[in-house]
């Protein structure tokens, strides 16, 4: 119960020495700021790199307190084929870690695989509900993913095939690069997570895909689904999925920049991206005009970002691991993977250091399920708890009027 101002009329009452006598809760001192400290998981440098978005240290927080089906659908809720990604990306995300500054960079590539091994049971959270249908006709990773993050937001999505094996110019590369039971089990685990249909072998007359595919109210054209040099006839329409929305048309094909038209599987992140921006821009166009946003969730290049400058290293010791370097080829098990996660600094990202409570001197900022939340009819806005914090997470902003 909140304590009530006690107040004292006469001599007698006073305490023989100054003392706490209750608490100061009834005092809201709140409206004394003229800046307000705001906790917000960012973008950290490894995500901003990540050319599908994955919100890195997000998913390793939760990985590193135990919620190992939570980290894992974090991580398949942007990056459905962990299995590829943690083989051939050249993972631009670790150039960027700043662990490095201190020692080396969170083997993040190696978790990813590992995960993908692990990930028996995973599960991810769809949202919405639609009634509409689209076809994805070929299943290269590009249009894997669009037709993955379409089926999680809600859409009926048939990939269609023309080869008899899955997989697009994945399936075309040579069993030494990629084993063929690993490219079915990551196929089959995107398939089910997201309630998609696959038909291979599906005979198609491109140039009369409308009359082919009645049903579908959308037909998405996957160029990494086939051989280099298989052009699409001419008038189905294109579009850049990472600068342009889809033109007005039934029927389109997406455009890749053209440093990836030529597929490299060490690309595979930016194919994934490309289908998640291609199912983005569909899904704009399937809602309504109430608007509510087609793909939701962490994106870096819609976050405010934190920088490695904003890390403050020197609250960090060097660890054990030597990260990448050690431990290339072996299989992981759960519990390295555990210690490797515990190496991320968490740039960005609230991990409940409480640093922030610990110096606050109003005690104003209490922990909350996943971050900590600030009392602001207390807080005065000393900006203690944004120099304290060693990840960037909290901010000082300037009151609203």
């Amino acid at each position: 119960m909140e304590s009530e101002k006690r107040i004292f009329k006469r001599l007698a009452d006073l305490p023989i020495m100054p003392s706490t006598i209750g608490t100061m809760a009834w005092n809201r001192t709140g409206d004394w700021r003229y800046l307000t400290p705001v906790v917000a998981d960012k973008a950290a440098p490894c995500a901003q790199a990540c050319p599908a978005g994955i919100p890195v240290p997000v998913y390793l927080n939760a990985l590193r307190n135990g919620r190992l089906q939570s980290g894992l659908g974090l991580l398949l809720s942007h990056n459905p084929l962990p299995g590829l990604t943690g083989r051939f990306c050249h993972h631009p995300c670790q150039a960027k870690c700043v662990r490095r500054k201190i020692d080396n960079a969170i083997s993040i590539r190696r978790i990813e695989r590992s995960l993908a091994d692990l990930s028996n049971n995973a599960a991810i959270q769809k949202i919405g509900k639609t009634d509409k249908r689209v076809a994805v006709i070929g299943s290269g990773p590009l249009g894997l993913s669009c037709a993955f993050y379409l089926g999680c937001r809600g859409c009926r999505v048939a990939v269609l095939d023309p080869q008899d094996r899955a997989g697009g110019v994945l399936a075309g590369l040579s069993p030494e690069k990629i084993d063929p039971q690993l490219l079915e089990d990551e196929i089959g685990r995107l398939l089910h997570l997201a309630e998609i249909t696959l038909e291979t072998g599906v005979a198609l007359d491109f140039r009369r895909l409308g009359e082919g595919v009645p049903e579908a109210d959308f037909i998405i054209l996957d160029p990494t689904g086939f051989s280099e040099g298989n052009a699409f006839p001419a008038g189905i329409a294109e579009f850049d999925p990472f600068t342009e929305g889809p033109p007005d048309s039934r029927i389109v094909s997406a455009k890749l920049p053209e440093n990836l038209e030529q597929f490299k599987p060490s690309l595979i992140a930016h194919y994934i991206g490309a289908g998640r921006q291609t199912a983005i821009k569909v899904l704009d166009m399937f809602a309504e005009p109430s608007g509510q946003p087609g793909i939701s969730g962490p994106n870096p290049q819609r976050r405010q970002v934190v920088n490695a400058e904003d890390i403050r290293l020197e609250r960090f010791q060097s660890s054990d691991h030597s990260g990448p370097a050690k431990g290339k080829e072996e299989k992981w098990e759960w519990e390295r993977v555990f210690e490797e996660t515990k190496r991320c600094l968490s740039c960005g990202a609230c991990n409940q250091c409480l640093q922030c409570a610990t110096f606050c001197p109003d005690a104003s900022i209490r922990p909350d399920e996943t971050a900590v939340t600030v009392d602001l009819e207390h807080c005065k806005g000393c900006g203690i708890c944004a120099y304290e914090c060693p990840r960037g997470v909290i901010t000082m902003e300037a009151v609203s009027s």
